[in-house]
């Protein structure tokens, strides 16, 4: 799948000092919003026994024999089940992730008249769920923001991802971290993954952040419930910080007919009324 050119990240308005300090959080697993993040179903099945009953059907699968010896072992394996899983939680927990949206189809100039669904900033329930019902903002970076990412898009299952001991052992994991359920598809998540101990700053509160490319900030979306002062702050902020040089402000406002947001361009006086500086340049479809 070819990588976007640019990726989305929505916030809350506390989360302005994203702005003010360059930083950005990568966050352990355990804090997610979603109990089966990297909780996979953990086989006593070895990979070689996998790979071979695999190609067996469902009625030759249960056939298998298994002498004494097979059984003792069978048990053993099956005994090591919960030390296997603390092992493969102390290895994740080695890592942080940063989640962000995009989309390959994506028109990155918002300047046409067609609707662009593709777009994550027209989804309804990424501004509720991410930007503080609306009044949040979105963060439009360049790919390599951050030192040393590498952003993967994450593939959506409805099946969980199956581990053996041996995969753990080798630590042959990495694909989990970019795997969720396809409830979470609406997300068009990409994610990057780092090493907590690599971060360049940690505090008390087990809040990992990197620091970011300035430079690669390319625009700012602010949400359609927004306070104008708010908006006032992000921009003075912006405005401050030579490095910011290459960021546009974009507006969304509740479309006045149907379920969707109309997008306007500000031209830093900061309202939601064209008429005093700001001109729309988009809407979007329904959805």
């Amino acid at each position: 799948m070819e990588t976007p050119l640019f990726f989305y990240k929505f916030v809350s308005f506390e989360r302005k000092d994203i702005l003010e300090n360059g930083l950005i959080r990568f966050t352990p697993a355990k804090y997610f919003n979603d109990p089966f993040e990297l909780t996979p179903t953990i086989t006593p099945f070895s990979t070689q026994f996998i790979e071979y009953s695999s190609g067996l059907n469902e009625i030759e699968l249960p056939r298998l024999y298994f002498n004494e010896e097979d059984d003792k072992y069978s048990y053993y394996r099956e005994s090591q089940i919960e030390i296997y899983r603390a092992k493969f939680k102390n290895e994740v927990e080695k890592y942080g992730i940063l989640s962000l949206s995009s989309n390959n189809k994506i028109n990155q100039l918002l300047t046409v008249s067609i609707p662009e669904k593709d777009d994550p900033r027209t989804n309804l329930l990424m501004w509720s769920h991410y930007a503080d019902s609306h009044k949040g903002f979105v963060i439009e970076f360049e790919s390599d923001f951050v030192e040393g990412i590498d952003i993967k898009h994450v593939n959506y299952s409805e099946n969980r991802h199956v581990l053996t001991f041996e995969d753990i052992e080798e630590n042959r994991f990495d694909s989990i971290f970019f795997r969720k359920s396809d409830e979470w598809s609406y997300e068009q998540e990409y994610r990057a993954v780092l090493p907590l101990d690599k971060a360049d700053k940690t505090d008390d509160n087990d809040v990992h952040l990197f620091k970011i490319k300035e430079e690669k900030m390319r625009g700012i979306t602010f949400g359609a419930s927004m306070l104008d002062e708010n908006k006032l702050i992000i921009m003075d902020i912006i405005k401050k910080n030579s490095k910011y040089t290459n960021v546009k402000f974009n507006h969304a406002r509740l479309n006045d007919n149907g379920y969707m947001l109309d997008f306007y361009y500000d031209d830093g006086r900061c309202t939601n009324n064209p008429i005093y500086g700001g001109r729309r340049i988009r809407t979007q479809r329904k959805f």
